[in-house]
């Protein structure tokens, strides 16, 4: 047995998907968020390998091992940190024969850990191992044996193999993803600036702060402009994340502001009375509520019930906006009576169905739905579905749903927004849709510092401070 047949296979958007697999090779699939990636390696090939019944055929795998994305750090780990932990653990326990199956292993990593990480996998094939990695970053992509391309979209425009077939070949395939992987175009954003009065006038002001120390950071004292986007750079432990923290931490003025400092010694701030707020755009989870929804975080079901408590239809059969709470529990003589009122055609469980994308083209003429719809496609999430949970988004969708909710907001000016790893998550032509997102929150006269390791984007940044 020299590779891993899959023919015909179905989950969520994958549609009669087939493809082989070779073996004792370092295998890298790619595609878009939401291309289905993720369904062909959990729904697909782990379930499998795990003898539970899967819509497709599958040939015999071999004992397989699944590094799927975390975003539980370790105890005073960067994420970096937290990579390389777990994928370290797991070299050393996978047996010649066997089959590591890795989601994103270089998320947040620099260059030269990148390369540590790839050199670690090549190590682990010349063993006997086969290794499929889902990857993002360029070096993997351009290290691999064999690439298997999802796409050719997101959501219901995906869920198609593109491309499979040996590295050289994918150089020559000019396929969404190779085009990037091969040349600099990742690099390049196209953004007019649109900066405000205030924001031209911030540029000249700065913020200092000296003698940090804090866990690996001894003494350590930074500078840098406000009104921009500034990058914090390193290698895995330089202390990027903690960094981060500390600065916003000072900048914080919220209650239990003593809390948030705890743990920080700084020895003098200069600049922050031109700074109003600070804000920490993390990759958690955005709900502990398990029916919580990108669409209920940012407050679009709550307009898209209204439009339909307003039809003439819900009028006359007497509902109402808390009709239409179609995650709670409702008999079937209710669901019947819901689903004779339609706007454009369709029922409200049609459009829970429906992706960011397909609901804007519904609501095109209901602005304040449209407008909040078009934020989760500005930071590049018009794939996901109105229905699609919280607590299975990626940390890096959830960071970008955040992005959302900031920008969903009268942005406020003189804040500090600060993001760690913010490209989590994100394939290569989906960058410059990223940082556009950022320079319009800074064009409100907003600072925007990131912990980022991807060249992409720190050669975008106005300000780099590299540890």
């Amino acid at each position: 047995m020299n590779k891993i047949q899959v023919r015909d296979a179905q989950a969520n958007n994958l549609q009669h998907v087939s493809v082989d697999i070779p073996l004792q090779k370092l295998v890298v699939i790619v595609g878009k968020s939401g291309s289905g990636k993720s369904s062909f390696v959990y729904d697909v090939l782990f379930k499998a390998s795990q003898g539970q019944a899967v819509r497709a055929k599958v040939s015999k795998l071999p004992k397989t091992l699944v590094l799927a994305q975390s975003v539980e750090l370790l105890a005073y780990k960067s994420f970096g940190e937290t990579n390389l932990a777990r994928l370290t653990k797991a070299l050393k326990e996978i047996k010649k024969s066997e089959l590591l199956i890795v989601d994103e292993p270089c998320a947040g990593m620099a260059r030269e850990d990148r390369q540590l990480v790839l050199n670690l996998l090549k190590k682990t094939v010349k063993k006997g191992v086969s290794v499929i990695v889902v990857e993002h970053s360029k070096d993997i992509i351009i290290g691999a044996d064999y690439v298997i391309e999802f796409g050719p979209e997101s959501g219901s425009g995906g869920g198609e193999v593109i491309f499979q077939g040996s590295r050289d070949k994918f150089k020559k395939a000019k396929t969404p993803t190779s085009l990037y992987a091969f040349s600099n175009k990742a690099s390049v954003v196209q953004y007019d600036r649109d900066a405000n009065k205030k924001a031209l006038c911030m540029k000249n002001k700065r913020l200092t702060i000296k003698g940090i120390t804090k866990n690996n950071l001894k003494d350590v004292s930074i500078s840098f402009p406000l009104c921009g986007l500034v990058c914090i750079t390193g290698s895995i432990g330089s202390g990027k994340t903690t960094l981060l923290s500390v600065i916003y931490s000072v900048l914080f003025k919220g209650k239990n502001a003593w809390k948030i400092r705890a743990g920080a010694k700084v020895k003098s701030i200069d600049g922050k009375v031109n700074v109003r707020r600070s804000y920490f755009v993390d990759q958690s989870s955005l709900s502990p509520i398990s029916t919580s929804t990108p669409a209920t975080y940012l407050g679009i079901w709550d307009s898209i019930r209204d439009t339909y408590a307003k039809l003439p239809q819900s009028k006359k059969l007497k509902l109402t906006k808390s009709s239409f709470l179609i995650n709670k529990i409702i008999s079937q003589s209710a669901k019947d009576k819901i689903e004779k009122v339609s706007y454009a055609g369709k029922s409200i469980f049609d459009v829970s169905n429906m992706t960011v994308d397909d609901a804007v083209k519904l609501f095109d003429a209901v602005p304040l739905v449209k407008r909040k719809l078009s934020f989760l496609q500005e930071v590049g999430l018009g794939y996901l579905a109105l229905s699609q949970r919280s607590n299975t988004l990626s940390g890096g969708e959830a960071q970008r749903v955040r992005l959302a909710k900031i920008l969903s907001k009268k942005l406020g000016d003189r804040c500090v927004y600060i993001l760690d790893v913010p490209s989590r998550g994100l394939r290569l032509s989906d960058l410059p849709v990223l940082m556009k997102v950022l320079q319009k929150i800074i064009d409100k006269n907003n600072t925007v510092v990131i912990a980022e390791n991807r060249e992409e984007i720190i050669q975008n940044c106005d300000y780099v401070i590299a540890l």
